[in-house]
């Protein structure tokens, strides 16, 4: 998995990444039944606003120094220091009722063997939850790896998922996919 560098800019403001955060889990219903992966965690913002809504949270991430950070101070966010690609073939997301990339997933180089994996052994009614860059966003990773929203559900529903929503996040967007 590879970093980029936007100048702090993935989001915005702090204030704009609490309401990206607001409008992503208005969307995601999460209960204390809820196990989440936050795959790419970086600073663990999100995953400690998912862990304050869901049972628990396992935040994976190849910056090992990053997951020492505040917001990852909290009982139910279990921290993963390593390569996504390889915890992906090594462990079963069975467990996982949401999976969520934020600005990560097309950094994956091995994005059909995580879809593959996860088709093979999510249960019906989990959830694939992404936050990606709009192809023409002025920041962010180059260009050619950038995923257009119809390219992206495009990529998705071919292992066995459905995109049940999609929020319009200005530079970015979310979208998130139910296991059939």
């Amino acid at each position: 998995m590879d970093h980029h560098s936007s100048g702090g800019r993935q989001h915005g403001s702090p204030e704009m990444k609490s309401k990206i955060a607001d409008q992503i889990l208005a969307v995601m219903n999460l209960s204390g039944a809820d196990v989440l992966a936050d795959v790419g965690s970086g600073d663990g913002y999100y995953s400690s606003r998912f862990a304050d809504n869901c049972g628990k949270v396992v935040a994976i991430d190849a910056h090992c120094d990053g997951l020492k950070g505040s917001f990852y101070a909290r009982p139910n966010i279990e921290t993963v220091c390593g390569d996504a690609c390889r915890w992906f073939k090594e462990n079963s997301p069975d467990k996982f009722t949401h999976i969520f990339f934020s600005n990560s997933f097309h950094d994956m180089s091995c994005q059909d063997d995580i879809l593959s994996a996860l088709s093979g052994t999510l249960t019906k009614g989990a959830h694939l939850d992404l936050i990606e860059f709009h192809p023409e966003t002025p920041f962010g990773p180059p260009k050619s790896i950038r995923f257009s929203k119809d390219a992206l559900r495009s990529k998705v529903e071919r292992f066995g998922f459905k995109q049940e929503t999609f929020i319009e996040l200005n530079t970015h967007y979310f979208s998130s996919f139910g296991k059939v």
